[in-house]
């Protein structure tokens, strides 16, 4: 492995050798990754699913890296085999294919033969990645900075987060003890279901440089010729795979980060996902607010789509309510009359992901990952069922109207309160939405203080009859949830609070008295 000093000189030569400070087209960024080795392809695959971050046009340049990672000699495969075995490969492996069937950045894929007679594929990782990679990272960032490479991507794209969130990425997909734990929780959380073929570990054979699992054979899902030759209903497929893909996400919080059509497999007759190296994993808060953004989405519910988005936000920053709201409506207008069927997903996340970095909002790590997600295996879903579309089956899962329907469960008047929401059967929509604007920020007060003391004394007595009017409210609430729920005698704090209720009601009444004469 090169030294630091002569690798940041190899950087910098390449950079200018495709004349990155002048002449930032994709397909020159995208030869100078190739040539920079693993670490640069790997960063490059990242940002190919990236259209929030960097144009469309840079985006399907970088898709060509998907197999661009020349594959270490099968000499240096047999000498990392012997080390961690500390033994002869032909001691436990019947037999090794010499080509491989997948080159990564971080490792490469062999199939073999156990002596037990198993088909296994063996993930290698490669020699000294770690190190690389956090080498070529570091020397990135003084490269980025030397040649001031954010003036110039500036407008597109902050190279220093890129290379950030490729490194961290890139570490978790190099731990295989990780991706072994990945592959068992995963299989834990999808047992019940038939239609899903688990992937075999064999821990025995595994460490921290190997990973050896069963070997999947079978159509890769984009084959779909071959599989309608074999009989398959692609609707079908498609449809279990995203009711699949949304039970990872929304039940279990547990989700293949990176579903694309390389990583997923029909073996007989059941779906079958490859490489657990990317997982992401969402908070059960997250996955409550995600899911309640969508409903709001669906029903173009602009005030609480942006009440959530303001939620979900990890930045220090402060939007502008009302402008987020704006640019909100903006979005959803475009498909207000589209059937949901029809909408591009893509383009919608897209136009959400601009929104968001206009409006300085961030969201969690782990909702954007499932979000890029969601992206991928849309274009997972098109290839093999255009008649299939991953927001319908989204809406029918989040919404609980749909579901009761179907099931019959409530009658119209119970299924008219769950539309109003708990939250509205104890305050108007008017007070809910002025909390909610409150405490968003887009609530704001213009007083012209003409007179200061006169116009404080107004306010202090607004202030006093809104909290003596929220007590009379929550008195009388409270008497009424008495009377209807006690049988027999009436408790002594039942008189308490009418008591109470009838104090407030009346200082409320002499109130309203004394303003009314004092405008006579």
């Amino acid at each position: 492995m090169k030294n630091s000093p002569s690798r940041l000189g190899e950087i910098i030569a390449i950079i200018k050798k495709y004349k990155l400070t002048k002449d930032i087209t994709p397909r020159n960024v995208r030869l100078a990754l190739e040539e920079l080795g693993p670490t640069f392809v790997k960063m490059g695959q990242i940002l190919s699913s990236r259209d929030d971050l960097i144009p469309k046009e840079y985006c399907n340049e970088f898709q060509k890296l998907k197999h661009s990672v020349k594959p270490m000699p099968y000499d240096k495969v047999e000498e990392i085999l012997m080390r961690e075995y500390d033994c002869a490969p032909s001691e436990i492996f019947e037999e090794i294919n010499k080509t491989p069937v997948g080159s990564a950045s971080i490792a490469q894929v062999h199939k073999a033969k156990l002596k037990t007679g198993e088909d296994v594929a063996i993930k290698i990782r490669r020699e000294n990645i770690e190190e690389l990679m956090e080498r070529d990272a570091k020397l990135l960032k003084k490269v980025i900075n030397i040649l001031r490479l954010n003036k110039i991507f500036g407008d597109i794209i902050d190279l220093t987060e890129v290379v950030d969130e490729m490194y961290d990425r890139a570490k978790e997909e190099m731990n295989f003890h990780t991706e072994k734990e990945h592959i068992e929780e995963f299989h834990e959380n999808n047992k019940e279901l038939v239609y899903l073929k688990p992937l075999k570990v064999f821990a025995k054979y595994s460490t921290n440089n190997i990973l050896v699992m069963e070997y999947i054979d079978g159509f890769n899902i984009s084959e779909t010729q071959e599989l309608k030759k074999e009989g398959y209903d692609l609707d079908e497929i498609a449809e279990k795979l995203a009711h699949n893909y949304l039970k990872q996400a929304i039940d279990d919080g547990f989700y293949h980060a990176d579903p694309h059509t390389d990583n997923i497999k029909i073996v007989d007759g059941k779906i079958a996902y490859l490489d657990f190296g990317m997982m992401g994993r969402l908070s059960k808060r997250n996955r409550t607010l995600l899911e309640n953004c969508i409903m709001a989405i669906v029903k173009n519910d602009i005030n609480e789509v942006a009440h959530i988005l303001t939620l979900l936000d990890t930045s220090n920053n402060r939007p502008d309510y009302m402008q987020l709201k704006n640019d909100i409506r903006k979005v959803l207008d475009k498909n207000k009359t589209t059937e949901i069927a029809n909408i591009d997903i893509k383009e919608f996340v897209t136009e959400m992901f601009i929104l968001l970095r206009q409006n300085e909002i961030t969201l969690p790590k782990e909702i954007t990952m499932l979000v890029r997600g969601i992206v991928v295996l849309e274009g997972t879903l098109e290839k093999i069922s255009p008649d299939i579309n991953l927001i319908t089956v989204l809406e029918k899962k989040v919404n609980p109207e749909d579901l009761l329907l179907d099931k019959d469960k409530l009658s119209s008047f119970a299924l008219s309160s769950i539309k109003s929401g708990a939250n509205l059967l104890l305050l108007p929509s008017e007070a809910l939405a002025t909390l909610k604007g409150i405490n968003s920020g887009e609530l704001r007060f213009n007083i012209e203080l003409t007179d200061s003391k006169h116009q404080i004394d107004r306010i202090e007595k607004i202030v006093h009859l809104t909290i003596i009017s929220a007590l009379d409210v929550a008195f009388i609430i409270g008497t009424s949830q008495m009377v209807v729920k006690t049988e027999g005698e009436l408790p002594f704090v039942f008189y308490l609070y009418m008591f109470g209720a009838v104090i407030c009601t009346l200082w409320l009444l002499y109130k309203l008295i004394i303003s009314k004469f004092q405008k006579l």
